[in-house]
């Protein structure tokens, strides 16, 4: 314990005589616990838990109550989690219904929904909700910001996102109808930007109780005033009732064992679970070993620094123990130092920006709260990464020369013998599990690339003694930095492999994000025949359509355009499923026609792309066209006909006349049937396109625009397009953009560090070579070598290696695509796409080139050329 303490105050003498170093390495360990701690911490606080909401969600009342289901559930302590979940229709129930389950105590409605209302411009969906805010139970929901609560059904508040003046009239719902704003209110975090808020049964249509509701529609709850606090049990109860609940006394106390789905961790113990977490752990590795590596040039210098004082230990009786203790006391003095200013920096960070957003009600924030225990993971894993970045120095200082440092020379480096075979192995077998993760799990491929990385820690210093011994033929500004570079390797083989880890990480999502790119383009399945336009919408009414007509024949006069249609219950729509011929244990994917479209003579040719006479003259006789043969059996085809009912869905199989019609390839849509046939059946047949064959007309993306616009104002519900192949997605860029600056900054700083230290380091070589007539461009030539040396070995390596986990993972992802077989609904399969690999070469090439040259001539430009003169002693 006594040698412990004596090498902690070493270390802290040692570290306040080289400033600027330790604060090199203290910023290096740092700034990723204080971005990793003002993650957690902002995180922390913008999660509001249930306790957190209750003023949000209860207000003043003891509990709200959700209508939820038909038959006796099960849910969790906050009401959220319930089963069992069904998706069918819900029946409404009223309040005399609701009062009777609670027993005593008072009740008021609130509902939700979402709606639209006129913005200016278009129609746009806002929140909804219906409750008194003038009731006692409803105080603090949504506090008043200016004006007054709604006191008539024809007044509403606002939440502040929507720029309304208190006076001003909203144009509510497609029937323009008039609603004044009478007040602004402050917006619960998690909850739509712009909400309105009226009284109940003023903003979302009444329904009767035997009224069949659909599973999106309006939520029903009803806030619960009560003489006791409703408990577990009671909340047990009312659940018999299919009615789930949020109270407050559950929440303040919750059971300790509950039984509804939120209890259920089973779902972390699966596959994917595991998966992620092993993800999570192996990412976090490589953060370290990142971090490591940057640090690990600083402490190779300080050992220098420190020989003869280590030296001196030695030749009084210290042991190798000893030196050891000295360069770890090192690693971990500064590791702590770097873990309590980072957490304390980013829990600053933190503390403002939560100060700066607010917290509810005046802004969007929770309270803030810091999250001690991932914190101090964060500073574990920080300490040790200066322990870690320590650790090859200690054992260098344990085997250094004593005489040689002591007479102040250079001790010639070594290298062990066995170091570059077992990294040899090491990448070996890391690239070994990438390609095997390939059908395993990404884990695998990251622990792959975890143990390549180490391989090439301990491969790069033969490496870079290799090259150092070829530069015999350079000028001499880059002979020199080359040399000093290969003389010390501990100091540049651990920056070469940092630079190399941030190039490899950028090579990797590269090459994964054009691989997506191109997969998407060739996977892509067309909704429409090539080059056609539509102007669709199966929600869009009947008023809305004798609208939109006239615009598109404005548009695009004398075109004729192609009807499609759906058929339609009073209820909404109804499926028609082939029975025969379908797909079991594969996957099929529709066209924007739907299933099985309605239509006439001009669908089918817009289909077929060709006439087809004898199938034409089957669908005026009232017979379907298929194109899938197996599906119609002695000229019948049988469908599943579902459509819902009050209770629950209802199917019928129904057999329906029908014709084969022969296409080509794997077909996305089923065939088309009669409009007589939807009649027939019982239903209504809606209009859901209207559809420019391009073999009469090919829109321009100019005269798309031009409908596109009219089109939609008159309802958002209908849209427009030309299918034009596939379209080139642009979503990855901004992660591409994030990766290369990550990489460019992680190459630029350890790059630099590195220059910079070699640059001190070898001080005394550049005063020789100046006091020997060397001009101050050759000291910016020698520097820009240095740093030239690291990213020009470690960018295009890196690049290089990346190559591999990036192919690894883009051949994971198309082989999990193609697990499941995709077949048309003509039942013709689709061709398997087999493993879909880009890489792209322009981008590797510029990064591998131009970043290097930058790096060098940044450092040429800001390199020191002034001598220090000094007096040899003795």
């Amino acid at each position: 314990m006594s040698a412990f303490l004596a090498a902690l105050r070493l270390s802290r003498r040692g570290i306040g005589r080289a400033r600027a170093r330790s604060a090199l390495i203290i910023v290096m360990i740092g700034l990723p616990i204080l971005a990793l701690t003002a993650v957690l911490t902002v995180d922390v606080s913008r999660d509001i838990d249930p306790r957190e909401r209750l003023t949000m969600d209860l207000g003043a009342a003891d509990a709200k109550v959700t209508n939820r289901a038909a038959e006796p559930i099960r849910q969790d302590v906050t009401g959220d989690g319930w089963e069992p979940r069904r998706e069918r229709p819900l029946r409404e129930r009223s309040q005399a219904e609701i009062q009777a389950v609670i027993g005593s105590g008072r009740i008021i409605p609130m509902s939700e929904d979402i709606r639209e209302y006129w913005n200016g411009t278009d129609y746009t969906s806002a929140g909804v909700r219906e409750i008194d805010l003038r009731d006692p139970m409803a105080a603090g929901m949504f506090p008043l910001l200016r004006g007054r609560y709604p006191q008539t059904a024809d007044e509403v508040v606002v939440t502040a996102f929507l720029k309304a003046e208190v006076g001003s009239t909203i144009r509510y719902t497609r029937d323009d109808v008039p609603k004044r704003v009478v007040g602004a209110v402050v917006k619960q975090p998690n909850r739509f930007g712009i909400t309105l808020i009226g009284l109940p049964g003023s903003l979302i249509p009444v329904r009767t109780a035997t009224a069949v509701e659909e599973p999106w529609a309006a939520e029903r709850s009803w806030l619960v005033d009560t003489p006791a606090p409703i408990t577990w049990n009671e909340t047990r109860r009312i659940n018999q009732a299919g009615v789930t609940v949020l109270s407050r006394a559950v929440l303040e106390d919750p059971p300790s064992v509950g039984d509804g789905p939120a209890q259920d961790i089973r779902g972390w113990l699966d596959s994917r679970g595991i998966n992620a977490l092993l993800v999570g752990v192996m990412g976090v590795t490589l953060a370290v070993i990142e971090v490591v590596l940057l640090a690990g040039p600083a402490f190779a210098v300080g050992l220098r620094r420190r020989r003869r004082e280590l030296a001196l230990i030695s030749a009084q009786g210290g042991s190798a123990r000893h030196l050891k203790l000295v360069v770890l006391a090192d690693g971990l003095t500064l590791g702590l130092a770097a873990a309590v200013l980072g957490i304390a920096g980013g829990v600053g960070a933190a503390r403002g920006i939560t100060s700066y957003i607010g917290v509810w009600p005046l802004g969007e924030m929770g309270p803030f709260e810091v999250p001690a225990g991932q914190i101090a993971l964060v500073a574990i894993l920080g300490v040790f990464s200066g322990v870690a970045a320590a650790v090859v120095p200690a054992v260098q200082a344990a085997r250094a020369d004593v005489v040689a440092a002591l007479t102040g020379r250079r001790a010639k480096v070594r290298d062990r013998a066995g170091w570059p075979l077992l990294g040899l192995i090491l990448l070996v077998a890391g690239v070994g599990a990438m390609i095997s993760g390939i059908r395993m799990a990404d884990s695998v491929v990251l622990f792959g690339a975890v143990i390549g990385l180490l391989g090439l820690v301990m491969v790069t210093p033969r490496l870079v003694r290799l090259i150092g011994g070829l530069a015999g033929g350079l000028p001499l500004p880059f002979r020199l930095a080359a040399r000093d570079a290969s003389r010390n390797r501990g100091r540049t083989a651990p920056a070469i492999v940092a630079v190399l880890a941030a190039a490899a990480a950028f090579s990797a999502f590269t090459v994964g994000i054009a691989s997506e790119r191109r997969a998407f383009e060739e996977h892509y399945r067309m909704l429409y025949p090539m080059g056609a336009t539509a102007v669709y919408g199966n929600d869009v009414t009947e008023e809305s359509w004798k609208k939109i007509r006239p615009i598109v024949e404005r548009v695009l006069p004398g075109v004729p355009l192609v009807k499609a249609y759906v058929p339609v219950d009073a209820d909404g729509m109804v499926s028609f499923q082939q029975m025969d011929g379908a797909c079991s244990r594969c996957m099929t994917s529709e066209s924007g026609f739907g299933h099985l479209p309605a239509g006439g003579p001009d669908l089918l040719r817009l289909l077929l792309g060709r006439t087809d006479r004898a199938a034409e003259t089957a669908l005026a006789e009232g017979k379907m066209v298929i194109f899938n043969p197996k599906a119609v059996r002695d000229g019948r085809i049988r469908l599943n006909l579902s459509t819902w009912t009050a209770d629950e869905p209802k199917e019928r199989i129904v057999a329906v006349p029908a014709v084969v019609a022969t296409v080509q390839g794997p077909f996305n849509v089923l065939g088309v049937m009669p409009v007589g046939a939807i009649t027939k059946e019982g239903f209504t047949a809606k209009l859901s396109h209207l559809v420019v064959d391009p073999a009469v007309a090919r829109l321009t993306r100019e005269q798309e625009q031009r409908l596109s616009g009219p089109v939609r104002a008159i309802t958002t519900k209908v849209a427009v397009r030309t299918e034009r192949g596939s379209r080139r997605d642009e979503r990855p860029d901004l992660i591409l953009w994030v990766m290369a600056a990550f990489a460019s900054v992680v190459v630029l700083g350890g790059t630099f560090t590195a220059a910079g230290l070699a640059a001190a380091d070898a001080r005394s070589d550049l005063d020789t070579l100046s006091a020997v007539g060397a001009r101050p461009g050759t000291r910016r030539l020698v520097a820009a070598g240095q740093a030239a040396f690291i990213a020009g070995l470690g960018v295009p390596l890196g690049l290089l290696i990346g190559l591999v986990p990036g192919l690894a993972l883009a051949s994971q992802v198309s082989l999990r695509r193609d697990s499941m077989q995709e077949i048309g609904l003509n039942g013709v399969p689709f061709e398997r796409m087999g493993v879909i690999l880009s890489v792209p070469w322009p981008e590797l090439l510029a990064v591998g080139i131009g970043l290097p040259l930058a790096v060098a001539l940044i450092a040429m430009a800001f390199a020191r050329t002034g001598t220090t003169l000094t007096r040899r002693m003795g």
